[in-house]
């Protein structure tokens, strides 16, 4: 989900002597979204977006979301993978992991993201750079954007993109608009518009508890595709 990518934050209070309370999330450990991609008319490949556990990230639970996908045309198919860490507690990013690899060229980055002191670097690689104090990957953003209120035709930017010069990413919900899941049951959709240092890609989101991102579209080196939700697993 290329550049398709691209809060709870309940607490109690310590110092009454109350146990924090944990934040609730529209997914859940195993939910998997499994996409066909389209261009125009034409199938050219498949994604999936998943929960596939949680981990600990330098002393915090963190999720771990999992995203795939191959396609398009001879001599231009991209493949990609990309898995992201998240704290489950406070929802930013705490490692992220892509590999794409298009027309026969691979690019393979493994950040190491520590919000704490505001900084990412490379593994591998002594270069350390600032980020925001809140840093979400691109797969983290779509989480993200499944968690906040949103309401149609209010415009919305945050600058939370862990390479800061991308932002702020603009979130526009241009509408509403129903489409079908997978079962044949249609649902209301939020159609958003995300813009970020001028590429822009569209997001719709089921407008109910579980916010599955039922379609996607974005633009890749052979053209528009869109990506439309062919199976669910796991979702509450």
């Amino acid at each position: 989900m290329l550049r398709l990518l691209t809060f709870v934050a309940l607490a109690g209070s310590i110092a009454s002597g109350r146990p924090s309370l944990r934040p609730t999330y529209p997914f859940k450990v195993g939910e998997t979204l499994r996409y066909t991609a389209t261009l125009g008319y034409f199938p050219v490949g498949e994604a999936s977006l998943a929960v596939t556990g949680t981990a600990r990230e330098r002393g915090a639970e963190t999720f771990v979301f999992a995203a795939s996908g191959e396609g398009g045309p001879p001599g231009l198919g991209v493949s990609y993978q990309m898995t992201s860490w998240v704290g489950t507690d406070k929802f930013t990013s705490r490692r992220f992991y892509r590999r794409i690899t298009q027309a026969g060229r691979t690019t393979d980055q493994r950040f190491i993201i520590i919000p704490d002191s505001g900084r990412v670097r490379l593994e591998g690689r002594p270069e350390v750079w600032g980020t925001t104090a809140e840093p979400l990957d691109e797969l983290a953003f779509l989480y993200f954007l499944r968690t906040v209120p949103l309401q149609v035709g209010r415009s919305y930017a945050w600058s939370r993109y862990f390479h800061t010069g991308y932002n702020p990413v603009r979130v526009q919900v241009v509408g509403r608009e129903t489409l079908s899941l997978p079962d044949g049951r249609q649902v209301p959709c939020l159609a958003l518009r995300l813009t970020a240092r001028n590429a822009s890609t569209e997001v719709w989101l089921s407008d109910d508890a579980r916010r599955l991102p039922v379609q996607l579209r974005g633009q890749l080196g052979f053209g528009e595709v869109t990506l439309r939700l062919s199976a669910v697993a796991g979702a509450r």
